[in-house]
């Protein structure tokens, strides 16, 4: 067992002691990976309890802005919960630090297999078939979310209008990587800027839909979606720019060849959210270059981290060879658009 997993570990049989007593136990630790903070699944065990649960770490080194963003998930959770959304009952959260060095959430472990994206991926679990009616259902789920009345969470977040995106990653690509990165960031800035659409529709936003963030069974009737996860990037924002980061985190356009993005039917997609959803996306090629923009801010900064040795990940100095992609992807949708 690594030093990591160790210090989870200790944490985990203090907290499970004092929820179930002396005799309480912590078994089947595994690492559920991620690129932000650490997510580690167990079992807690309390005589003929035995329940699987997931732990959320806020991320190392991200300070109160990182445990803020964990625990502001909870709210979020069990109001999704009680409007029937598919996602994982919260058990316990605190930013107390003591157990784990770092605010942590609990909740359920759903279940179901995420679909990763790209090389990551390993020997795939679907048919390409399935994994397009994945992809479709994973449109469909991400419209019934769009649609939810959660007007009991007005005080939960200001809203984020499109403008307000683009300035939050303008400020991400000055601490890009490579200078030429950040010029190139900034040129696109202006042109979004030039160009954003007079309407948008306003709505909760998951932040990172995609499938590495869903959980999905597969039976006789094919894939179906069984959890979303990983809501810390939540925000009231256009609902446009949901949808268009899940095409992008499929559009083979957009990526170079080495990410192994694609074989996506995503008008088909499109049509899917678009049919649950009850209306027409206007603007998508818009928002499409908007996630574009986006990918590519938080890509610029990641390969800076790793490049210096603060945060090594090899998987963002991988993603640098995509960085010509976003941009020239970006610039032909904002064509498309005009």
């Amino acid at each position: 067992m690594g030093e990591a997993a160790g210090k989870v570990v200790d944490g985990l049989r203090q907290w499970a002691q004092r929820r179930g007593g002396a005799l309480a136990q912590v078994e089947d630790l595994r690492d559920l990976g991620g690129h932000s903070g650490e997510t580690w699944g167990f079992a807690y065990c309390a005589g003929a309890v035995r329940e699987e649960l997931v732990i959320r770490l806020a991320a190392a080194g991200g300070g109160e802005r990182a445990n803020g963003e964990l625990i502001r998930q909870a709210p979020l959770l069990d109001a999704l919960l009680k409007s029937g959304t598919k996602v994982a009952p919260v058990r316990d959260v605190s930013d107390d630090p003591a157990l784990f060095g770092a605010a942590y959430l609990i909740v359920d472990r759903l279940p179901g297999r995420p679909l990763i994206m790209g090389p990551d991926a390993g020997p795939s679990w679907m048919s390409p078939t399935d994994r397009q009616k994945a992809h479709e259902a994973a449109a469909g789920e991400l419209a019934v979310i769009h649609r939810l009345d959660l007007s009991g969470l007005a005080d939960w977040d200001r809203l984020r209008s499109p403008a307000d995106e683009i300035a939050l990653w303008t400020r991400a690509f000055e601490r890009a990587a490579d200078p030429d990165w950040t010029r190139a960031g900034n040129k696109l800035g202006s042109a979004l800027l030039e160009s954003v659409p007079e309407r948008w529709t306003p709505g909760l936003c998951h932040g990172d839909f995609q499938t590495n963030n869903l959980l999905f069974s597969l039976d006789a009737d094919g894939p179906a979606v069984g959890g979303v996860v990983d809501w810390e990037i939540a925000h009231f924002g256009a609902i446009e720019h949901d949808l268009a980061w899940f095409l992008m985190m499929n559009d083979d356009q957009a990526w170079a060849p080495v990410e192994m993005r694609g074989n996506v039917d995503l008008e088909a997609v499109t049509n899917r959210y678009e049919s649950v959803a009850g209306r027409a996306m206007g603007d998508l090629s818009w928002f499409r270059a908007l996630a574009c923009y986006r990918i590519a801010a938080i890509a610029g900064y990641k390969i800076r981290l790793h490049r210096t040795g603060r945060k090594i990940d090899e998987a963002w100095e991988r993603a640098s060879s995509s960085m010509p992609f976003f941009f020239a992807r970006a610039d032909a949708l904002l064509g498309s658009a005009a």
